[in-house]
């Protein structure tokens, strides 16, 4: 406090004197955001310059607040020229705005999936100011891999829009996934084998103490039928069992 003048350490609060709710500022990012944030909120509540200067030095932490501290007693007299100092003091953490040249270094790497390209792609595109859609358009396919079914495809028949084009990515996004579900359960086959069928008599501990059991006649109802259609038949090889069975049986009688 001691940075500033009397005049603004002796101004009286307002009696429904709120503390923003604002993220503290440590020096090391942004300092634009955090301060054109603060404004925000100091015109919302409508306090005085005085006030402002006051309020907005409470939002220092770490570096941001040691700044503060080592000011010359008295230096500060107004809120214009305490904004400024600060941003001058922290130029060297304000955020680098992105152009299309750096979008033009993301390449999808081997191994990443078309969704996780796309993706980091359109994070990084909205750091650039104004970008054109058509040059963002493509910029995301220059740094799609080549050979790949999607760049092959508008190799042949450039979209006209982005959004044409981001539809047709996410035809070939699903497709992928797709593909790569089917990639896992076939290498789970492959090292696992197929599931094994459980036997119908049980284990042999089981058959033994029922062996006794097995010389005991059947139903009646079983004696009918000795063989028997496997499930995993399909309907007409069913149907065809059954007519067997029935000319069978009319030509016994």
């Amino acid at each position: 406090m001691d940075a500033f003048t009397l005049d603004i350490i002796f101004e009286p609060l307002p009696q429904r004197f709120k503390d923003p709710t604002l993220e503290m500022y440590g020096g090391t990012s942004d300092p634009d955001d955090h301060l054109e944030s603060f404004r925000a909120l100091m015109i919302l509540y409508g306090y005085s310059n005085a006030l402002t200067c006051r309020t907005f030095q409470a939002t220092f932490k770490g570096a941001a607040h040691r700044w503060f501290s080592s000011l010359p007693p008295r230096s500060i007299s107004s809120w214009e020229h305490f904004s400024n100092l600060f941003l001058t003091s922290f130029i060297s953490s304000r955020w680098c705005q992105k152009s299309v040249v750096s979008l033009m270094s993301i390449k999808q790497k081997k191994g990443k999936s078309l969704w996780s390209y796309i993706d980091n792609f359109r994070k990084e595109e909205l750091e650039v100011h104004d970008l054109n859609p058509m040059v963002s358009m493509h910029t995301t396919i220059n740094g799609h891999r080549v050979g790949l079914a999607l760049k092959c495809s508008v190799a042949k028949t450039l979209p006209k829009a982005k959004l044409e084009f981001l539809k047709k990515a996410q035809k070939y996004i699903v497709a992928e996934e797709a593909s790569s579900e089917d990639h896992q359960e076939r290498e789970v086959v492959r090292h696992n084998g197929p599931p094994k069928k459980k036997r119908k008599g049980g284990d042999n501990h089981h058959h033994n103490n029922n062996s006794s059991k097995d010389h005991e006649k059947p139903p009646a109802s079983a004696l009918s039928y000795n063989q028997y259609t496997p499930l995993n038949s399909t309907r007409m090889q069913i149907l065809m069992q059954i007519g067997e069975e029935k000319l069978t049986s009319g030509l016994r009688r």
